[in-house]
């Protein structure tokens, strides 16, 4: 930091214990400490702080502010453009902050924001055999995850992680701590469920939970033909499938696309007879793969997606591209777009091996909300294409187009229309205007009207924040 009374200030504030604060100059700072995840964007924050109270955390805030610094926090530490390590700025790292109790007689679960989601699964299941709807990325913090959206198998059941939020603690821009709720703050309640880093830093969830599953049926079918109509065919039968009126929101699906082959895996939360009476993969053309389990233990299948994960190396630090976009009932991509879609995957420069693309339902519970009901805009989506390039250094400009130009195949049948971003997914290439409107699209306004209401100063702040 640039003087010794901005480091005082910080030391003060945290208490006195220099173990909770690490500047640039201190061995390993890059990469150790700051940790990036992914390392296409360089960063180097001003300094980390790791604070172990909320009082901490707002100490830290007011110290940023006095000596012209600006702030954001950092749970997990996903953030696909690094935005809790931003240049220049104070990292607040909340991986101290990972309390957990639960009320024996309502359920309701009292959580930090430095729990990673692996640990939120564990804790709740062994305390009465709860869960909330979430990600299957064990590592992934629920800082992030619980104030950006935080969608998962479960979510068409239950809604996502912030529809779950009944209340948090939320540290301002000047330093106060407060209570935010639907009935205590709630045009802050509304913005920190969907845009929540630009607007202060959750310091402590309330989550509502429900029981845990107690059967299910975990799916996984593919295909490892490389012809261009096979995979097209298996995606059209994919969209025809969970299009239906009447998809059951006890079914989960996600198709994942490689060079290599085609996995549609997924969860019916339910008993196998169900499962099997939706006949879904008869619409199929036949896999080379196909299984479907039936498990009575949450804990231990939610374990088994989160080493899937784990094995890939998408949770590692890593060179990488990626890009999302949302589908409704009224943009599901033609036939004919379909094809051009999947020949374009075939033929196109791409400057890499290493991509996927995943198509994931959503829709069910998540859009039961009302657009206007929090930040995260999105409650008009079927479905969401996510597409993720890895590279083995710095990502080429051959790789960033062959991304941008899936999305403007898959877009091309209906190219006026409104799609829309995961703002959980952020593309720091994007113009940073056209990407704020994407991610919260119609709750724009109303977010910037909260912003200058209370952080004025964008103390809270992002290359892409409100």
């Amino acid at each position: 930091m640039g003087n010794a009374a901005s480091v005082q200030c910080l030391l003060s504030a945290l208490g006195g214990n220099p173990s909770l604060l690490a500047l640039p100059t201190q061995p390993g700072y890059y990469p150790n400490i700051v940790q990036p995840y992914n390392l296409d964007h360089q960063v180097l924050p001003a300094v980390v702080t790791f604070p172990q109270t909320s009082a901490q955390v707002a100490g830290v805030v007011q110290c940023a502010a006095r000596h012209g610094y600006r702030v954001q926090a950092k749970s997990g530490g996903h953030s696909y453009g690094n935005y809790g390590s931003s240049t220049g700025e104070v990292s607040i790292n909340l991986s101290n902050m990972g309390h957990f109790s639960i009320d024996s007689k309502t359920y309701r679960a009292t959580m930090g924001p430095g729990l990673q989601l692996g640990q939120v699964t564990e804790q709740l299941f062994n305390s009465g055999k709860r869960s909330i709807a979430h990600g299957t990325c064990p590592s992934v913090g629920l800082g992030g995850h619980g104030t950006v959206g935080g969608a998962g198998p479960s979510a068409r059941l239950h809604g996502l992680t912030i529809d779950h939020v009944e209340e948090m603690e939320v540290v301002l821009a000047n330093g106060t701590i407060v209570r935010a709720s639907s009935s205590k703050n709630s045009d802050l309640f509304f913005a920190m469920r969907g845009a929540g880093a630009s607007f202060g830093i959750v310091t402590e969830f309330v989550f509502r939970t429900e029981p845990a599953p107690a059967e299910l049926v975990n799916y996984v079918y593919e295909w490892t033909a490389r012809d261009v109509k096979t995979r097209a065919q298996v995606f059209k039968s994919w969209q025809k499938f969970i299009a239906r009126s009447n998809l059951p929101r006890e079914f989960s699906s996600t198709m994942t696309v490689s060079p290599s082959a085609i996995i549609i895996a997924g969860a019916y939360f339910g008993p196998q007879k169900a499962f099997n009476a939706l006949g879904f993969i008869g619409s199929f053309p036949p896999p080379q793969v196909s299984q479907a389990t039936v498990s009575t233990n949450w804990l231990q299948v939610s374990e088994s997606w989160g080493q899937q994960i784990q094995d890939s190396g998408i949770a590692s630090p890593s060179y990488f591209y990626a890009k999302s976009l949302g589908f409704t009932p009224q943009t599901l991509i033609a036939d004919a777009t379909a094809d051009r879609m999947f020949q374009y995957l075939a033929t196109a420069e791409n400057g890499t091996d290493l991509w996927a693309v995943n198509f994931e339902v959503g829709a069910g519970a998540i859009n039961d909300v009302a657009v206007g009901a929090t930040a995260f805009p999105h409650r008009d989506k079927l479905w969401w294409m996510l597409s993720y390039a890895k590279t083995r250094g710095p990502v080429s400009q051959t790789t960033v187009n062959f991304l941008a130009g899936l999305n403007n195949v898959a877009t091309s049948g209906k190219p006026t229309a409104v799609y829309g971003e995961y703002a959980g997914y952020v593309d720091p290439r994007e113009d940073n205007d056209r990407a704020r409107m994407d991610y919260w699209g119609p709750n724009l306004q109303r977010l910037r009207r909260i912003k200058a209401a209370v952080d004025p100063f964008d103390i809270f702040h992002n290359q892409q924040s409100v």
